[in-house]
C-alpha cells in the first residue's frame, strides 16, 4: 500500500547514509497477516500471524524506505520475522523446486578442482546439496528440526546455526551457498562475516537475492507486495556488492536471472492472491470452498481473468525476479 506520510529519517543498513524521505510503501499488521493467510482462508492462523507481526513491529506499521544512494530498500522499523513467525508461515508454505540460482552455483563447483567442502546456508530438505558429486562434503544449516532430520538422512551434515559452524571449521570450506535467504535477515552483515571466517582463502560465497526493481514492477503489476516481516531487505545489485565489499568479499559483477515466460503463471497466481485480501472479492470467495478440487479449478479459471488484466503490461510479466553475486574471500 502507497502512503502519503510524514518524512522519515533513519541510517540506511547498507551504506549508512542517511535516508530522510517519505516511505515507498506502507503496510499496517493487519495487511501484513491478511496477505500470508487471508481470514476466508483460515481466521485462526490470520489472527496468529496478526498478533505476532505487532509483537515484531511493536506496534501496528511498517514503512519501507529506500536509500537514494545504494537503491537498498528496507522496512521501518528494521525487524526480520521470528521463530514464531515462521513456524505459523510454514504451516502452509513447501519448499520450492529447481531454481536457476542453483545452476549458477553448480558452475562455479564444477570450477573448482578435487574434493571440497561446501555449506548452504537455509538448505531447505537439501535439494542443491544432493545435486553434487561425491567429491563434496556436504553441510547445511536449517532452522527447523524436521527438516534438519530429513537433510542427515541424506547424509549431509547439519549445522544448528552458522555461530556453531565458525567455531569448528573456521577456514574450511570452499563455497558458501545463501540461495535467498538474506533478504529475511536484518543482521545480514554479522552473517556475511561469519561466512567470510569459514572460508578458506580464495573460496567463494554465491548469494541470491529478489531484485528490488522487480518486486517494484510486480507489486505495481499484480497488488501483491513483498510484504515484511518475511522480506525485510530489498537487495539492488549496487547495495548487496556493497554489503559484501563491506565484510572482506571481492564481488564479480551482478548476475540477473533471465527473462521466461515461465514467470506468467505464478505473476496470475500473484494477482489471484493480492484480489483475495479483499474480503468481498471473488477471490476471497473461492478460497472459503472446502473441496480442495473444486477449489483449484476455480482459481485456476480465475487466473484467465487475472491475466486479462494485466495484459497491458505483458513486456513486464516475464522478468527475471532473482540478483546473483558471486564474491571471492580475499
Amino acid at each position: 500500500m502507497v502512503l502519503s506520510s510524514p518524512v522519515l529519517t533513519t541510517a540506511c543498513p547498507v551504506c549508512n547514509t542517511t535516508c530522510t524521505d517519505r516511505p515507498l510503501y506502507h503496510y499496517t499488521a493487519t495487511d501484513a497477516a491478511t496477505y500470508f493467510c487471508p481470514p476466508t482462508r483460515n481466521l485462526d492462523r490470520h489472527q496468529r500471524l496478526e498478533a505476532t507481526i505487532r509483537k515484531l513491529w511493536q506496534g501496528n506499521d511498517c514503512h519501507i524506505l529506500r536509500c537514494q544512494n545504494c537503491g537498498f530498500g528496507f522496512g521501518y522499523p528494521f525487524v526480520g520475522g521470528d521463530e514464531e513467525f515462521y513456524s505459523i508461515l510454514h504451516e502452509q508454505h513447501g519448499y520450492p523446486g529447481w531454481r536457476w540460482d542453483y545452476d549458477i552455483a553448480l558452475q562455479k563447483a564444477v570450477q573448482i578442482k578435487g574434493k571440497g567442502r561446501i555449506l548452504d546456508i537455509g538448505a531447505g530438505t537439501g535439494q542443491f546439496l544432493n545435486s553434487l558429486g561425491s567429491e563434496w562434503d556436504c553441510y547445511a544449516i536449517e532452522g527447523s528440526e524436521t527438516t534438519r532430520q530429513k537433510l542427515k538422512q541424506s547424509g549431509i551434515q547439519v549445522f544448528p546455526e552458522l555461530a556453531t559452524a565458525v567455531q569448528t571449521k573456521a577456514k574450511t570450506f570452499s563455497i558458501i551457498t545463501l540461495f535467498q535467504v538474506l533478504e529475511h535477515i536484518a543482521d545480514f552483515q554479522q552473517i556475511l562475516s561469519q561466512c567470510h571466517e569459514l572460508l578458506e582463502p580464495g573460496g567463494i560465497i554465491v548469494v541470491t537475492v529478489p531484485n528490488f526493481e522487480t518486486l517494484v514492477i510486480q507489486e505495481a503489476v499484480t497488488g501483491c507486495p513483498d510484504m515484511p516481516p518475511n522480506h525485510i531487505n530489498k537487495w539492488t545489485e549496487k547495495s548487496l556488492t556493497h554489503a559484501l565489499q563491506d565484510s572482506g568479499f571481492t564481488p564479480e559483477p551482478a548476475l540477473f536471472e533471465p527473462r521466461s515466460w515461465k514467470r506468467v503463471p505464478y505473476m496470475m497466481q500473484l494477482k489471484v492472491m493480492s484480489d483475495a485480501t479483499r474480503s468481498r472479492s471473488l477471490s476471497a470467495q473461492i478460497y472459503r470452498v472446502q473441496n480442495a478440487k473444486i477449489r483449484r479449478v476455480l482459481l485456476s479459471l480465475l487466473g484467465i481473468s487475472a491475466l486479462v488484466q494485466m495484459s497491458p503490461h505483458f513486456g513486464k510479466l516475464n522478468r527475471g525476479a532473482v540478483l546473483c553475486v558471486v564474491a571471492t574471500a580475499l
